[in-house]
């Protein structure tokens, strides 16, 4: 069944960002520098051809360039060796703490989730707030805490911005699970995605 929620919100940075009625989001959250210049060069030249879609008020046109950007992001994250820091256990394990205390407090519903070395992906529905509030929100808690486990030197522990975009079915909602699940084992880090210990899985 496909879904056709009323947008509820609009925001735009790098990329383009909408928030729908009872929204179900993949969002993608990945350290600050762990896509390189030419890679987020490619990013701002797409997003400028995004940018003429949206002037023609077509948001269902924008969807084939936004899933190649998202596939051309994640090639630089899974070969990421610049900004590993969630590999550090201490940091991975804050950061498993701080979606499951959002569970926990029904500020968030997650469907799935997991912690990348240099990213995390979310799936989920934000019960308090918007989209953006709670996602600023979580980058600045965990980046406080990330700077009381390690020295970040007074740089960034995230990216800025974040990719996000909403399911529009059930078997979409399936591909999402999927998808996050065999990330770890897609990029090399396990050879079954039940091994990698940073998952909604455990």
């Amino acid at each position: 069944m496909i879904r056709r929620p009323q947008t509820t919100g609009f925001w735009r940075g790098r990329l383009p960002h909408w928030e729908v009625e009872d929204g179900r989001y993949f969002v993608t959250l990945h350290l600050a520098g762990a896509i390189p210049p030419q890679g987020l060069q490619r990013i701002d030249q797409w997003s400028a051809d995004l940018k003429l879609r949206e002037d023609q008020n077509s948001h269902d046109a924008s969807l084939p360039l936004m899933r190649t950007i998202f596939r051309d992001m994640e090639v630089w994250l899974d070969r990421c060796d610049v900004n590993t820091l969630l590999r550090d256990e201490k940091i991975a394990e804050m950061v498993v703490e701080a979606i499951r205390h959002r569970i926990q407090t029904q500020r968030w519903i997650v469907y799935e989730f997991v912690i990348m070395p240099s990213h995390i992906h979310l799936f989920l529905s934000v019960l308090e707030g918007t989209l953006k509030e709670s996602m600023e929100d979580f980058k600045r808690w965990t980046g406080h805490q990330a700077s009381k486990l390690v020295e970040l030197a007074n740089e960034r522990f995230w990216q800025d911005e974040w990719f996000d975009h909403w399911s529009r079915s059930d078997e979409q909602d399936e591909r999402i699970v999927k998808y996050i699940q065999q990330n770890p084992a897609k990029a090399g880090l396990v050879t079954d995605f039940q091994e990698w210990n940073y998952g909604g899985w455990k």
